[in-house]
């Protein structure tokens, strides 16, 4: 220490042992090549150094000095990891073929893992801009308006509640042209229970919310941005939706697109107030009815409130809303009201939630450890080449732990080298995945899409992979005994064949894991491609169909039944046209209607009820689509009229319900069948028309029996189905699909351009869309389905091939170990078939057991999975084309691999063999 005049004392034995410490500690600290080459000067250094500096600079010199080690020892670690990097390089380099084989193997598994996490993060994130999304629960069905107002009134659960309607088309004008946009009805509460600001404006109020207001509507920021041009006045200027006028109130804000973004889709926001010529969703006083179950329920927890205290308050309030109103269901058992997460893109169900979570993540996990087990293999039969140069290293002072880092310096590089175009890969998949559209009349769409979590996920997965594949031949590579590793030919050494090793061990892994993969793709594409069949029951070819929405245009109800009266009589009369009808139900579509039950009118009260499908087709679609009447008529215009009760059924309905006996004549008693929720990403009724999911019984006569046709996404399976005519009120409320045009044309002929020309002779402000031929249509229907089967076949076979070539070179590693052994057997008078059963055993040994871990695991996730996925309903979990055909396509494949390298055994000479030692 220093005194006031410059004077210079001496430091405490106490002050200089402690800063001793301190940079021994750090000495300590340095890589050990350093260490080795300058530890003992540097502490040397310091014990001689430090109490002259303490002397002469005071504590401040000692900082300094501490300082400048400190510094200096990561600095020392990143030399010497850039060494380890520049020597890693050079290594790889080396051998380009096990490099490329490598990299290839993890980029595959890398990517796979990824988009499994990509597409459970696209499915459930939570809503974008959205505070709090975990507080938000929603009814799993739909509930009447007067339900919501009941539940509403819940101030000691919700702090907020609101309730939309959706999904709603909108026919928007552009400067003369229409265009379909998508939006939601929605109650005033729906931005503030949501938590989100609008960018220009404001949101609706309780102003909105009153009867007779004119027409408000928001709109989305990418609305605003791709069809406004961003006008920044935009607010309080008119937009002619459904042909009238709607001042825009506000903008919503970037990548909000509504409370359910991923099945309904919103660009535009109207009130619930708004009158039912510009929304015919309203229509027939549907805000008064309680049997019209349309709405979609949010609700906000207040702090404290758990989501089963919640349901089971609710489900109370149900059930005595029924009693009080004597509703049909009043005395039905179990639950009526169930939540959901609200605050997801995709609200799910809790059963649905282990398929797109754990489901996904097992199977890119699977496909990750088959990648990582045959690496690992690969780099231990690497190592067995490099045993005398890690036993040079080793005699000249190199630490087992300085070369378990450089080992695993490599093992990164190659993870590292694989995750670039593991990521770019994904992204491509994601991105064609996120353009899929599903067989539905709205336009579904998940974003799929990886962002910084599937990068923070990818870079995750590498040092993982780099460590999982890496360390374990790391510790074996090192644990050479460096005696017969420096020896001419030492790295062929006779050693004691164990059945475990840690070879076998990865081997098992891959086996085992690649026959769960194997059976849970195959089960789920077997599953699917039992759906692949669709055109059963009718004739696509040269068929037609044209989409239109009058109502939607500005026509009145009166107004859009004269005009497709008109259109189709101009139709039929254009040479290029053999048939043609107007129809509200197309073949090889998802109507999302909730269809109808039935019974038999009888004396007694109690009666049997039914179900079945129902289609609303004009007169003559049976003859343009190719269906073949069996029994009775076609409808005619009369039964086209108001109150008319003709209706077809289909020939499964009477070979179900009436065992043969003659239909016609017969009458039936029709009511709608409630709504059902959504299954996983499918959403469930979405045809929520007043004559779709109204109550109310009504008799009908069957005037005819139709052909079976296929009516969902299995194959070959039939239902019953109700044929009902088209009738002035259905034009007046169309489906989501709009009314469509079907035309049977003349084969060669551009039967779409010539209807187009008439429609627009007719009125131009009219705008068909969703123009196609029924080919299209078959093709679009299938996409999804097909993708998704051959996205699981070609995982299923990735991972066979995966743990074929692990076993090839388990197999290869095992030769060149025991060839010396393979010498001595041939010298003493062993056959080549001997040495090759002998080789074999092994490989055999290893598929058995592998088979035997995989079926297990295999045959729990099945049962799991069976559950779960909808489209495996008909492939059973027992299916002998799976349990039989995918362990002995493994095995034989397995035994291919393993036989190959096993036949170099064969070929080993005696005299050269014994020679290496």
């Amino acid at each position: 220490m220093t005194n006031g005049g410059g004077n210079v004392t001496h430091p405490s034995k106490r002050s200089v042992a402690l800063s001793l410490r301190l940079y021994r500690a750090l000495a300590r600290a340095f890589p050990d090549e350093f260490s080795n080459a300058c530890g003992d000067e540097m502490v040397q250094f310091a014990e001689d150094a430090i109490e002259p500096i303490w002397r002469h600079h005071g504590s401040l010199g000692v900082a300094r000095l501490l300082l400048d080690i400190a510094m200096r020892v990561p600095a020392e670690h990143l030399a010497e990891l850039r060494q380890d990097i520049r020597y890693g390089r050079r290594m790889l380099a080396r051998s380009p073929g096990f490099a490329a084989v490598a990299m290839i193997s993890l980029s595959l598994g890398i990517c796979i893992a990824t988009c499994a996490y990509s597409e459970m993060n696209g499915l459930l994130r939570d809503l974008p801009g959205v505070p709090n999304p975990d507080q938000l629960v929603a009814l799993e069905t739909r509930a009447s308006y007067p339900s919501y107002q009941n539940y509403r009134r819940l101030n000691r659960l919700f702090s907020a509640t609101f309730a939309y309607l959706a999904p709603v088309p909108f026919g928007v004008s552009f400067g003369g042209r229409s265009e379909r946009i998508w939006g939601h009805l929605v109650t005033p509460s729906y931005f503030s229970t949501l938590g989100v600001r609008p960018v220009l404006g404001h949101f609706f109020d309780l102003v909105n919310d009153q009867p007779g207001q004119p027409p408000a509507v928001v709109i989305s920021y990418r609305f605003w941005q791709e069809h406004l041009g961003s006008d920044a006045s935009i607010i309080g200027k008119s937009l002619r939706i459904n042909g009238y006028p709607a001042a825009v109130i506000g903008v919503g804000p970037k990548e909000f697109l509504g409370a359910s973004p991923s099945l309904f889709v919103a660009d535009l926001w109207l009130p619930v107030s708004v009158d039912a010529r510009l929304a015919p969703e309203l229509a027939d006083n549907a805000l008064e009815r309680r049997d019209l179950t349309m709405f979609q329920v949010v609700g906000r927890l207040r702090p404290g409130v758990t989501e089963a205290g919640a349901e089971a308050e609710l489900d109370a309030v149900a059930q005595q809303s029924q009693q009080s109103y004597g509703e049909a269901e009043k005395d039905r058992k179990g639950r009526r009201v169930l939540l959901l997460s609200g605050g997801k893109v995709l609200p799910l169900r809790k059963q649905d939630v282990p398929f797109f979570k754990q489901f996904l993540l097992v199977m890119g996990g699977l496909v990750l450890l088959i990648a990582c087990a045959n690496v690992a293999n690969m780099m231990l039969a690497r190592a067995v080449e490099r045993r005398k140069e890690i036993a040079v290293r080793l005699a000249l002072g190199a630490s087992r732990a300085r070369l378990i880092r450089q080992l695993l310096t490599e093992s990164v590089l190659l993870a590292a080298g694989a995750a670039v175009p593991a990521f770019l890969l994904c992204v491509w998949l994601m991105h064609l995945g996120s353009q899929m559209q599903m067989p539905l009349p709205i336009p579904v769409s998940f974003d799929l899409n990886p962002d910084w979590r599937a990068l923070l996920f990818t870079l995750g997965v590498t040092a993982v992979t780099g460590l999982a594949f890496g360390l374990a031949p790391a510790l074996q590579a090192t644990r050479t005994d460096l005696t017969p590793a420096l020896k001419e030919g030492g790295q062929i050494q006779l050693r004691k064949y164990r059945r475990l090793s840690l070879r076998n061990a990865l081997v098992l892994c891959q086996m085992a894991a690649s026959l769960t993969l194997l059976l849970l793709t195959g089960y789920m594409g077997l599953g699917i491609q039992s759906t692949l069949g669709v055109q059963e029951g009718f004739n696509p070819s040269n068929l037609y169909l044209i989409s239109l929405d009058p109502v939607r245009d500005g026509y009145s109800a009166e107004r859009a039944t004269a005009f497709f009266q008109r259109l189709l009589d101009r139709v039929k009369t254009l040479p290029s046209v053999a048939a043609a009808c107007i129809t509200d139900t197309v073949p090889v579509a998802l109507d999302g209607n909730a269809g109808v039950t039935f019974s038999f009118p009888r004396k007694q009260a109690a009666k049997e009820l039914h179900t079945a499908r129902k289609h609303m087709v004009g007169r003559d679609y049976f003859g343009t689509a190719g269906i073949r009447m069996l029994a009775g008529r076609d409808f005619r215009r009369q039964d086209e009229a108001s109150g008319a009760t003709a209706v077809i059924v289909s020939e499964e309905l009477v070979r179900e319900y009436w065992k043969g006996e003659d239909p016609l004549g017969r009458r039936i008693e029709v009511s709608n069948s409630g709504v059902s929720p959504g299954i996983g990403a499918m959403p469930g009724t979405i045809d929520y028309r007043a004559g779709v999911i109204g109550k109310g019984l009504q008799v009908y006569e069957v005037v005819g029996v139709a052909k079976d046709m296929t009516e969902d996404l299995v194959a070959s399976k039939k239902h019953p189905v109700i044929y009902f005519p088209l009738q002035p009120a259905d034009y007046a409320a169309p489906s989501l699909r709009g009314v469509t045009l079907m035309v049977q044309g003349a084969p060669g002929v551009d039967v779409i351009g010539a209807v187009r020309r008439e429609i627009s002779a007719m009125d131009s402000a009219i705008a068909p869309f969703n123009a196609r031929s029924m080919i299209e249509q078959i093709a679009q229907f299938m996409s999804a389905l097909k993708a998704a089967s051959w996205t699981y076949a070609l995982v299923g076979v990735f991972g066979l091939i995966l743990a074929s070539v692990g076993l090839a070179g388990v197999t290869a590693y095992s030769v060149t170990q025991r060839r010396h052994e393979i010498g001595i057997r041939m010298a003493l008078g062993a056959r080549a078939a001997d040495v090759l059963g002998l080789v074999m055993k092994e490989g055999v040994a290893l598929v058995t057991v592998g088979t035997v871990v995989g079926l297990a695991f295999a045959w729990a996730g099945i049962r799991a999975l069976s559950g779960i996925f909808f489209s495996v309903a008909s492939v059973q979990g027992n299916d002998p084309v799976l349990l039989l055909g995918a362990p002995l396509l493994l095995a034989g494949l397995a035994l291919i691999a393993c036989y190959l390298p096993a036949r170099k055994s064969m070929r080993v000479d005696p005299a050269v063999a014994l020679r290496q030692e």
